[in-house]
């Protein structure tokens, strides 16, 4: 089983590595959470196996044999960058499909061609539309792959491209315990007038580790990321507390980001409607993030 899993995080490794060669790299708005429980927990979600918000972190995750699901995101970042997120997971006989559609926007950017006054002002937009798979390849592993299509218009310039992530979930003989890794934005994103660039590329590895203890719930996440593109590695924690599944408390932590570390965040179930709110605070007067989600099970 050791050596299986070794083949396959090399071949996983090796994708990423033959992309991080070339251009420059863009589409910064993939790197926004797509929910607020995994950004509550510095998305450190990488083995967060069944858990729709981690899925654009490790698309293994989009496995599950448990009910349909929908999530709906509202983010306001920093800086007036605004998304809105909507997926879906839908657990069939043969593995789990999943969509997400989303939409980013910054506003209020000026128009200049001379020092002074702004000619005007403009929106850049940001969309990304995504499909995933995701099986049992085992009866303790979990693999996942998503396909997504990304369009950018800034002014007057637009670009369109398409992006693959591939992800493994292994569910340990420790119970409770499982680990994960995946390579997620690889491909590139065609021509502003000129010059292509590519997707921001990553590797993670990490895991995940849940606790059951009378009405408690304890749940601890850790992975590293490195960005294939730039070479910087970020290690991620987070850990979790829920009471009877109701309500849980969240915080996490990522190293490596001048302008961000620590986040929080707070969750509520009833019946088959969950709420949830993270929020991350930035440094150098930068603002915070906050991000609301709101989940549906059938």
């Amino acid at each position: 089983m050791k050596s299986k899993l070794a083949l396959l995080f090399s071949l996983v490794l090796s994708a990423g590595v033959a992309f991080a060669q070339g251009i420059s790299t863009g589409s910064s708005h993939l790197n926004l959470p797509f929910g607020a429980r995994s950004a509550a927990l510095g998305e450190a979600t990488v083995a967060d196996n069944g858990h729709l918000s981690s899925w654009l972190v490790n698309p293994a995750n989009l496995g599950t044999t448990g009910q349909v699901s929908v999530l709906l995101t509202h983010s306001q970042w920093i800086q007036d960058v605004r998304s809105q997120y909507v997926g879906t997971q839908v657990p069939l006989t043969f593995g789990t499909i999943g969509f997400i559609v989303s939409n980013s926007s910054v506003s209020g950017i000026e128009i200049r061609e001379t020092p002074g006054p702004p000619l005007g002002t403009f929106t850049a937009h940001f969309a990304a539309l995504q499909g995933g798979f995701a099986r049992n390849i085992h009866e303790s592993i979990v693999a996942g792959v998503s396909l997504k299509y990304v369009y950018e218009k800034l002014y007057v310039d637009e670009a369109t491209g398409f992006g693959l992530d591939v992800g493994l979930t292994y569910l340990t003989p420790m119970r409770g315990l499982s680990v994960g890794l995946a390579v997620t934005n690889l491909g590139e994103l065609g021509k502003f007038r000129s010059d292509p660039s590519r997707l921001p590329a990553a590797a993670r590895v990490g895991g995940s580790y849940l606790l059951g203890y009378d009405d408690f719930e304890f749940g601890l996440h850790a992975a590293m990321a490195n960005d294939l593109h730039l070479g910087k590695t970020h290690a991620h924690v987070g850990a979790e507390t829920s009471y009877q599944g109701i309500v849980a408390l969240r915080l996490g932590y990522e190293t490596g980001f001048e302008t961000r570390g620590i986040s929080a965040g707070l969750g509520v179930r009833y019946s088959l409607v969950s709420l949830d709110y993270a929020y991350v605070p930035f440094s150098l007067g930068l603002g915070s993030a906050h991000l609301f989600s709101i989940g549906f099970q059938f």
